[in-house]
This record gives C-alpha cells, sequence and structure tokens, in this order.
C-alpha cells in the first residue's frame, strides 16, 4: 500500500494565462464550486489580468476550463484589435482609455464578428 501525501488532496484552483512561458499574463481562470460539495456545480470565473484584484475586469463566466481560457484568449485578441483600430485613428492614450469597451462586451463583439460570413463583413477601406 502507498503512504498518502497531501498532494493527493490538492485541486487547482486558479490559473494564470499566458502566450509562452516568459509571456506576460494576459487573464486570470479561478474555479468556484457551488451546492452540493459531493456533486458541486462547478464553474469558472475569468477576469482580465492585474497584479491585483482591483485591477481586474469580469470577461465571464464558463462552464468548462476550455471554455474559460477561449474567453480569456478572445479577450486577449479583441483587446489588440481594438487598440490598433483606435491607434490608426490616431486616438491618444487617455482617449482610449476612456473609451475601452467593458471586457465582456468586447469578447461579444469579436465573437458576433468572427461569426459572420466574408460576405457580410464590412470592406476594409484603404
Amino acid at each position: 500500500m502507498s503512504a498518502w501525501h497531501p498532494v493527493a488532496n490538492a485541486h487547482a484552483a486558479e490559473w494564470t494565462l499566458r502566450q509562452g512561458e516568459l509571456g506576460q499574463p494576459y487573464a486570470v481562470v479561478r474555479r468556484f464550486a457551488f451546492g452540493d460539495p459531493n456533486h458541486p456545480e462547478v464553474w469558472f470565473r475569468v477576469v482580465t489580468w492585474a497584479p491585483a484584484s482591483d485591477g481586474r475586469e469580469l470577461i465571464g463566466w464558463c462552464r468548462t476550463l476550455d471554455a474559460a481560457a477561449a474567453a480569456g484568449w478572445d479577450h486577449r485578441c479583441a483587446y489588440e484589435s481594438w487598440r490598433h483600430h483606435m491607434a490608426s485613428k490616431r486616438t491618444d492614450a487617455a482617449t482610449m482609455s476612456r473609451l475601452r469597451p467593458p471586457a465582456a462586451e468586447l469578447v461579444r463583439f469579436y465573437r458576433t464578428a468572427l461569426a459572420r460570413s466574408p460576405a457580410e463583413r464590412r470592406p476594409v477601406e484603404l
């Protein structure tokens, strides 16, 4: 019989998402269990990354870790796309900060835009 070890009871509860091992973090996923301890209802909360939790913003709640990681990645892509769009209009940093949409709304808009067929997408003006 093998000896018991405290690691046997360890369960991951929080993940910091980053691109590559040395990349900057872009989101934090936290696991929550509600209800009956024997059959909990598990949810994953995704927030933007910031050094302290008071600087983080809710991206959304997901039922699986994969969906939560995808939401975090989609926020990263959506934010970069929005930032580049605003910079192309020569928008200054203070105005960009003031106009930045909520994280959940940015992801919703980004996913809707990706779901549209190429024929429905607005042509890019050059």
